[in-house]
């Protein structure tokens, strides 16, 4: 069984979103004041911002009320549209905490939430992120997929690697190869029959998957074609350009990756690669 492409249970997928939690949880208890004053990846975010996002999240899903709390949006330029105002409030709201303050509001988020997942009957859909109604597979694989690239914003900021072949990280990868049609159909809009091979190299985790366009304009995943562009990149860069961690023109990006085909669709592919919020 190929855990990158196979499908994990409800069970396996609440173990892995506790899995990512936790480990935000630990890194956050492990960084030094200075680390959690470091920028991350994330834009406009520090580590201490990063965890207290992931905090702030699973609080609200908890059904716990928002901070009564407005920010400066003016001096919060990457704080935009609805969402981005949204997820900013509870960041803003715990900024003034102490690093142990919030670490342990995480900490006591995890088990809540979990007795809180664990409560649903079989079958029966609770609100998202993004107050829409899902099921608890597609919410573990939103949740964990986001805790984990937060995971590595914080791995990143403070120079401490791993967490490449996690659950979590299986679970996000698997997010990440399986918008590859979405990439190609909605947000670069290639024509009609195109194309796009994306080979992902390791290290830990591999992947070779093709999309191409339907005749109404939906991207879709196909079998193996001859690719009209062709994207190689490691793991790490590849989960920077779908989670929008890094500049596509980056030069040293660049020269780690390959990018074959016709030269305008290559060109457009890799500012439209992210496919985080």
């Amino acid at each position: 069984m190929d855990p990158t492409t196979t499908d994990q249970t409800t069970a396996e997928l609440i173990e892995a979103w506790q899995e990512a939690l936790t480990a935000v949880a630990d890194l956050a208890a492990g960084a030094t004041a200075a680390e959690w004053a470091l920028a991350s990846p994330c834009p406009g975010w520090t580590v201490g911002d990063v965890v207290a996002h992931v905090t702030d999240i699973e609080d609200f899903l908890s059904g716990a009320p928002r901070p009564d709390h407005t920010p400066d949006f003016a001096t919060l330029p990457h704080a935009q549209g609805f969402v981005g105002q949204l997820t900013e409030t509870g960041v803003d709201f715990r900024r003034g905490r102490t690093p142990a303050e919030v670490v342990a509001e995480l900490r006591a988020v995890i088990p809540l939430r979990r007795s809180q997942v664990d409560a649903v009957p079989e079958g029966e859909e609770v609100m998202g992120p993004f107050l829409a109604p899902m099921s608890i597979p597609r919410l573990m694989r939103m949740r964990t997929f986001d805790t984990w690239v937060h995971e590595q914003d914080i791995r990143t900021a403070v120079g401490r690697d791993g967490g490449w072949d996690t659950p979590p990280a299986i679970v996000a990868f698997q997010q990440m190869v399986r918008a590859v049609p979405y990439i190609w159909g909605k947000n670069l809009r290639a024509p009609a029959g195109t194309v796009l091979r994306v080979t992902v190299t390791g290290p830990a985790l591999q992947a070779d998957t093709y999309a191409t366009v339907d005749a109404s304009g939906k991207g879709v995943a196909c079998d193996a074609l001859d690719p009209t562009v062709w994207l190689e990149a490691a793991w790490p860069d590849f989960m920077a350009l779908a989670c929008g961690r890094v500049d596509p023109a980056d030069r040293a990006l660049r020269s780690r990756i390959a990018l074959t085909g016709d030269a305008d669709l290559a060109a457009a592919l890799l500012p439209a690669m992210s496919v985080t919020p």
